[in-house]
């Protein structure tokens, strides 16, 4: 080193020793964490805190939305409505296509025989029907609808009576009436009657009557007592006898409530004793309705010419069906109604439409109030409030 320099040397700066570190060791590199950009699709949330800054208000509140409010009101009650529009116009006109009737008088010709032409409407099947004398007869006919949907005209066979009635005899001022009749020295089993007023009213019931019996004619008498009076009275008397399975009918002809009719000799003597029959009577078929013309006829066994009143009844079973099944489409409508209803409720305050949620709860309640108040109005009505 030469003379007149001085060796001077730069001191250096004495290394930093860290909180673990032991002197004298060498010094570890020391990292420092940089804020990272948030990357576009991670997963770690972002939270902002809206705070207002100077010189903002407070937003004001959402108004009542009243349109909403009133949709939800009405809508109901509208689909209701139209849905019962719907229905009452799709079945209007059907159900009078779904029977038809036929009502008619047959008279005989020179022959005795009776027919009359029958329209049948298309796809129309035999319901019921009806056949009866217009005056009094004998001769009983009826008609009857087969399993099949066939019409069969129908008489029953004149059974041989054993029960003979021969007269009746009333006298209201001593309270005594008198059945007389031939073929049994029976008593009858079951004796009712009532004697009726002239004005219709019920006089008194007949519950029992004595029995009288004449060996020497074979001749039977039912007698009974009533109290007196001079008002005139008609009767009406069923004798059951099990024995014969016959009943002994007797009843005026005349009166405020008339249940038989009479002939001509029946009506002079103002009452009629006739014979009718417990039980099922044999009958043969007369007539029937012959699809291939569509006529009814009949030819009644007997001597006895009358008109006879006719009434058929037909069915359509194809459009019953179809009815039936849409029928059951609008009942499966109606039933999920509340459902829906319910599921618009809530899905309204789920959507934040709280206004159509009120709306649609509003309706429930004014349906149930209205039909209440209906229910008030019509007991004041028919309980005389008004």
């Amino acid at each position: 080193m030469d003379d007149g320099q001085k060796s001077e040397s730069t001191p250096e700066a004495p290394a930093p020793v860290f909180l673990g570190q032991t002197f004298g060791e060498a010094q570890k590199p020391v990292f420092q964490s940089t804020p990272q950009p948030h990357l576009e699709g991670a997963n770690s949330p972002i939270y902002v805190k809206n705070e207002l800054q100077w010189g903002e208000s407070n937003p004001p509140p959402p108004s009542f939305r009243w349109g909403q409010f009133f949709i939800g009101f009405f809508a109901p009650i509208a689909v209701v409505v139209f849905f019962g529009f719907i229905a009452d116009f799709a079945d209007s006109g059907q159900y009078d296509d779904l029977y038809g009737y036929e009502d008619m008088s047959v008279s005989p010709d020179e022959n005795g025989h009776y027919s009359a032409p029958i329209s049948v409407r298309p796809g129309h099947e035999m319901d019921y029907c009806s056949i009866y004398a217009d005056e009094w007869s004998a001769e009983e006919v009826f008609c009857e609808v087969k399993w099949d949907d066939t019409l069969e005209v129908r008489q029953y066979l004149e059974p041989i009576a054993q029960i003979q009635p021969l007269a009746f005899a009333m006298d209201g001022e001593n309270g005594t009436f008198s059945v007389s009749y031939n073929g049994t020295l029976i008593n009858a089993n079951d004796v009712s009657g009532r004697l009726i007023t002239s004005n219709g009213s019920l006089y008194d019931f007949i519950f029992a009557a004595d029995h009288e019996t004449d060996n020497t004619t074979s001749t039977s008498y039912l007698n009974s007592t009533f109290t007196p009076t001079n008002q005139t009275l008609y009767i009406y008397l069923d004798a059951l006898f099990f024995s014969t399975n016959e009943v002994l009918e007797v009843h005026s002809c005349e009166g405020a409530l008339i249940f038989h009719q009479c002939t001509a000799n029946q009506t002079e003597t103002g009452y009629a004793m006739s014979v009718s029959w417990l039980g099922e009577r044999e009958h043969v078929q007369i007539g029937e309705f012959t699809n291939s013309n569509e006529t009814l006829w009949f030819i009644p066994n007997g001597d006895e010419l009358t008109s006879y009143s006719v009434y058929i009844q037909t069915y359509d079973r194809g459009l019953d069906e179809s009815l039936s099944n849409q029928d059951r489409v609008f009942e499966g409508v109606f039933c999920m109604m509340p459902l829906v209803y319910i599921g618009a409720i809530i899905f309204s305050f789920v959507k934040g439409k709280n206004a159509l949620g009120w709306g649609l709860l509003s309706s429930s309640f004014f349906s149930i109030l209205l039909f209440f108040g209906f229910i008030v109005l019509l007991i004041l009505s028919f309980g005389g409030g008004f």
